[in-house]
């Protein structure tokens, strides 16, 4: 059974250092996808996932709990990412699909339009900014309450509820206007 993390937590305060290993290890994928989606770039990804655990580490004593590790962790990864990205100015905002979709019959076409419907929703969340992207990522992929976002980014809540609203929308009309122009080329 895996150990919680304010048990983690006090005994890394209490001197065990080693302990926030723990802690590392159980959030640095989440973190570092994070990171990743708003600086878009996977060596700045990296070294802004690392600052981050060394702030967190360094913040410790300063966690209220208040809110789950997790919460507080997601916040000052995305503090530090758009920070990185602003000083950096890294938003790319587009980029073309990968693979032609091609006109040829498939015996797996429900396969092969999930692929391209996933390429398209992916091309569409490039195009967002990285704050926008941020929320997208946290709620549908990383699972996060609204509640937990909110906390993240500093959001109100009502406000990541008409962000989220919004946001489907767009990709929605961005991914129905992806879908007429590959039409285009047929």
């Amino acid at each position: 059974m895996r150990e919680a993390d304010e048990q983690v937590i006090e005994r890394v305060l209490a001197g065990d250092r080693n302990a926030y290993a723990l802690l590392v290890d159980k959030y640095k994928d989440r973190v570092f996808s994070l990171v990743l989606g708003i600086v878009r770039q996977r060596e700045v990804a990296e070294e802004v996932a690392q600052d981050i655990f060394v702030k967190a580490y360094q913040s410790l004593g300063k966690f209220r709990k208040e809110s789950g590790f997790s919460t507080w962790i997601y916040r000052i990864a995305y503090n530090t990412a758009i920070s990185e990205a602003r000083k950096k100015k890294n938003l790319v905002y587009s980029s073309q699909l990968t693979e032609n979709m091609g006109s040829e019959n498939s015996e797996n076409s429900v396969e092969k339009l999930e692929e391209i419907r996933q390429k398209m929703l992916e091309r569409a969340m490039k195009e967002l900014v990285p704050e926008e992207n941020l929320l997208v990522t946290l709620y549908y992929f990383e699972d996060k309450s609204v509640e937990e976002i909110s906390q993240s980014t500093g959001l109100s809540q009502s406000n990541v509820k008409v962000k989220l609203f919004r946001l489907r929308n767009k990709l929605k009309e961005t991914m129905i206007e992806y879908g007429k122009a590959s039409l285009s080329f047929y």
